[in-house]
């Protein structure tokens, strides 16, 4: 299960044709109209690997939401209504962290770790409103923005470390 992505990835040109070239082959052999999530991995000798796809929004993408100009969501309205695509360029750099059920009970406002984690700049919480919080389940996602990636990483880390310990930082 994920704990925290980058975006942009850091790869050299090469492995981003791979990607790209894969993920088109993907996509073009689903024949189907619509926005496409296509999860790939790279592995240390820089082979591409197909993770999964999904013909709809996706986790992967949820950093769009405040990281890009038009996010996921804006391109699938677009999409269904016909209208021209909006601007894929990124504002800023990102780092999304899920947040994965840690304990049973409910996660709401009064949670001592989401203010914690809100206390942090330039932090975004998405919950997804699920009612039954378990160990395993995804329960929403942290996006973070900055501009030096050893920062997000830094911070990326954080908000695991409070989501994970209820609250609690020792920095």
């Amino acid at each position: 299960l994920l704990q925290y992505q980058l975006s942009p990835a850091e790869v050299v040109k090469e492995v981003r044709w791979k990607a790209e070239a894969m993920a088109l082959a993907v996509v073009n052999h689903l024949e189907s109209a619509g926005i496409f999530a296509v999860e790939l991995f790279v592995d240390n000798n820089d082979n591409v690997w197909l993770n999964e796809t999904a013909p709809r929004v996706h986790n992967s993408g949820h950093d769009t939401i405040e990281g890009n100009f038009s996010s996921q969501y804006d391109m699938v309205w677009r999409i269904i209504l016909g209208l021209p695509l909006g601007n894929t360029k990124k504002i800023s750099q990102t780092a999304l962290v899920n947040l994965i059920g840690n304990s049973d009970g409910v996660i709401d406002e009064n949670d001592p770790a989401l203010n914690e984690i809100l206390k942090i700049e330039n932090a975004f919480v998405h919950l997804y409103g699920k009612k039954e919080n378990r160990p395993g389940r995804k329960m929403g996602h942290v996006t973070l923005l900055g501009d030096d990636r050893s920062t997000l990483v830094y911070l990326a880390n954080k908000v695991r470390h409070i989501w994970e310990n209820g609250g609690a930082i020792n920095d």
